[in-house]
């Protein structure tokens, strides 16, 4: 359109008028002529701009266009490298595949270099997961005691699938500098998959467990890449580490491949699970209508008494198994090829080896479904930790340390519809699969009644964690219990604890007990559609009133989604200085996440009179001691400058309801189980306690971060301390999905 335009204009020409050699006469007729010569001139400029304009671009663009493609995927491509802990774009293609592919397989396969084909397969996943090497906002590893293991895992999400169902998939970009013909079609793919085996182990031979071989592809006849490639040999075996590659061939038949990539195969079904859910027994006794424990509560529920029953559940339990190298080593002339451990928590759970954390996920691990159907698990390859003759020869630790979640919320009105989400005690399920050099396996440390000997259950250091209102970490328990999951810290159980005072069982190490109801899954359902009013009373099944109350547990899976992660660590805009100790901190922009402390928290203080300011002051049960209160928001009050509570703690719930209304004063006095320390508003709030007779100042540098919550915000205040808090940083969390 530009060279046509250009063209008439040029054809038009500049036009003079006939009597323009005459001379000059302002007359009309000489000034229309005058603008007409004007208009006929720019014209004629104007064409030639664009002809010039038009050619320079097709030139451009006939050169650099398809440079400029491959170079833009590439960049794209290089962010989600870098998500997933991979260098796999460098500016020279070959030679970094080179350096992750071998030249030539160590098992029985002879593999090619990773090729001059057109087509490079990226981006590989099994069952639309992908390894997670490290979260892009993970934040700074802790301080380690001093007898935690010296190993690290090697990914911070290790995809697992269920044998039955394995489906690989990868995407692929063309080669810089390739030609178009060549990178237009694939010709045929290749899937290869290995037994995985740590780089400081000796491989072996026969690690291959399936080979496609080449499938090829006709394009001319309009066969088109499957969107996934299903395994194709016998089902994997449970307990295996898995690694995978593709090779795919180019319109010119010349072949590239990808590197390895990482993945497991867990438990399918019921009769795969040595481990059973465990529990604190005394939590488990909160359930029991026959037990002194048990406040006596309606058949749908009491709000009141429910309070009661879940004060003694707190503080929250910590648990912890050892493995003995005796379990380890029981077949005679086979060593360890790979471990791999399989667990899940409700409400929440994070694991640690020998005083190692396994992965940084966040507050919901895992992800929340409905608990009394399906409940998904993590696997973790803790192989590392297990390389070496001293550790071999050794005993290790696994500890993991528990929140609410979903699953055990305070039960309080107005947040949620908490009585149609299922209930019980805070439990665990887990064991270790072992696998020898032979493709044996063999089940370990499993928590079941024929493995509780070796798990143990106490009281912790978070007396509170809820997903909306914040978590309350005890520092004075956190620093004495330093080293609780590692054989230095183990301990014989303890006897003669009472349950009545959950504050005096702290670590009190005890066996746990298995979990146990008697409510079915066709009760609750049907209990469900009672309180939904999708049933009548007078359509419903009798069932007898059960002494155990507890919600029935629905079967495990394997995790179908990527786990919540760190995906981006934030640096405060502004630090504010409000007076009496108080700090707010702005992040510029509102997101879910909570505080990290890379150094730690400064001391407290106590503020004038011993008058803290609002919304940071504590409950008077624990006068005696010392805390620092955090409290998040996404906006200020326009005239006080405070944070404005009212929208905050999740969804917008405060003693006014989902709708922001204001109600009278004394509303929520008699409201069961409101946080007395909340101001009569519901406040997204994390404490950091310390007895006032602990050593305060050591104590409160070991605080880092609480775990079992997540907070909407842009603003976050502090209190009560004499300086603000340096290297202080927000964490980001959000499922580990990619961002395209």
């Amino acid at each position: 359109f530009a060279v046509i335009v250009g063209v008439k204009a040029l054809i038009m020409g500049p036009r003079r008028s006939s009597s323009s050699s005459s001379a000059y006469q302002a007359t009309p007729q000489r000034r229309n002529e005058r603008r007409s010569t004007l208009t006929t001139d720019a014209f004629y400029g104007l064409g030639i701009a664009i002809i010039l304009f038009a050619s320079g671009t097709i030139v451009w663009s006939t050169r650099h266009l398809n440079r400029i493609n491959i170079v833009s995927t590439s960049s794209i491509s290089n962010s989600k490298a870098e998500f997933l802990g991979e260098d796999q774009f460098a500016k020279n293609d070959k030679l970094e595949l080179q350096k992750e592919v071998p030249v030539l397989s160590l098992d029985d396969i002879p593999l090619p270099d990773s090729g001059d084909g057109a087509i490079i397969p990226f981006d590989l996943s099994v069952n639309f997961l992908q390894r997670i090497i490290k979260a892009p906002g993970a934040p700074p590893e802790p301080p380690m005691v001093a007898h935690a293991s010296k190993a690290r895992v090697e990914e911070d999400f290790l995809p697992v699938v269920p044998p039955s169902s394995v489906n690989f998939r990868w995407r692929h970009r063309a080669r810089v500098g390739s030609s178009y013909e060549d990178a237009s079609n694939i010709q045929g793919y290749r899937i290869i998959v290995r037994r995985h085996q740590h780089a400081s182990i000796e491989r072996s031979n026969n690690l291959t467990v399936w080979d496609s071989g080449r499938v090829d592809i006709d394009s001319a006849a309009g066969e088109e890449l499957p969107h996934s490639v299903t395994w194709g040999s016998s089902p994997p075996t449970i307990g295996h580490i898995l690694e995978w590659m593709v090779q795919v061939w180019d319109n010119n038949n010349q072949p590239n491949t990808s590197s390895w990539t990482k993945f497991a195969v867990g438990p399918e079904k019921e009769d795969d699970w040595k481990g059973k859910w465990i529990v604190h027994p005394h939590d488990m006794d909160t359930f029991d209508t026959t037990n002194k424990l048990h406040t006596k509560t309606k058949r749908f529920g009491d709000l009141k008494n429910d309070c009661k029953n879940w004060k003694k559940r707190r503080p929250l339990p910590l648990f912890r198994m050892k493995l003995s190298s005796e379990e380890l080593n029981v077949i005679e002339g086979e060593e360890i090829s790979s471990v791999l451990l399989v667990m899940s928590g409700l409400g929440s759970f994070r694991a640690s080896f020998d005083g190692v954390p396994l992965s940084t996920s966040g507050p919901i691990d895992p992800p929340f479904t409905d608990y009394s159907k399906r409940i998904m698990y993590r696997g973790y390859d803790v192989t590392p930790f297990l390389l070496g003759s001293s550790s071999i020869t050794s005993n290790h630790v696994i500890g993991v340390t528990m929140g609410s979640g979903w699953w055990d919320h305070r039960p309080v009105t107005g947040m949620a519809k908490f009585h149609f989400l299922p209930r019980g005690p805070v439990t665990v399920v887990a064991q270790i699969i072992v696998t020898y050099t032979s493709g044996e396996t063999r089940v370990v440390g499993q928590s079941s009644e024929n493995g509780m000997a070796n798990w143990q259950v106490t009281r912790g250091h978070i007396r509170e964690s809820d997903l909306f209102t914040g978590e309350m970490i005890d520092l004075n328990v956190f620093a004495a219990m330093e080293g609780w999951d590692t054989t230095n810290g183990w301990q014989d159980e303890a006897i003669g604890i009472d349950g009545t005072d959950p504050y005096m069982n702290i670590d009190a190490w005890v066996n746990p007990v298995s979990y146990r109801t008697e409510v079915t899954q066709a009760e609750r359902k049907q209990e469900m559609a009672i309180r939904s009013s999708a049933l009548h009373k007078n359509k419903t099944k009798y069932y007898p009133r059960r002494k155990q109350v507890a919600s029935p547990l629905g079967q495990l899976v394997p995790s179908e989604i990527p786990p919540i992660l760190p995906m981006e660590r934030i640096a405060p805009d502004e630090i504010h200085d409000l007076g009496s100790g108080r700090w707010l901190l702005d992040f510029g922009r509102a997101f879910s996440g909570m505080l990290h402390f890379d150094k730690g928290l400064p001391q407290p203080i106590i503020p004038h009179n011993n008058t803290y300011p609002r919304a940071h002051g504590f409950r008077k049960e624990f006068d005696n001691d010392s805390f620092i209160t955090i409290v998040y928001g996404e906006s200020l009050e326009l005239t006080t400058g405070d944070i404005n509570r009212v929208l905050v703690a999740g969804l917008g719930l405060h003693d006014g309801g989902p709708r922001h209304k204001s109600k009278p004063e004394g509303f929520t006095d008699y409201k069961p189980c409101f946080p007395d320390d909340h101001d009569k508003i519901l406040t997204q709030k994390d404490i950091y306690v310390v007895p006032k007779n602990a050593e305060v100042t050591e104590l409160y540098s070991k605080a880092r971060q609480s775990h079992f919550t997540t907070h909407a915000f842009r603003f976050a205040e502090i209190c009560c301390t004499s300086e603000p808090p340096t290297n202080v940083h927000a964490l980001m969390y959000r499922t580990a999905m990619q961002e395209w």
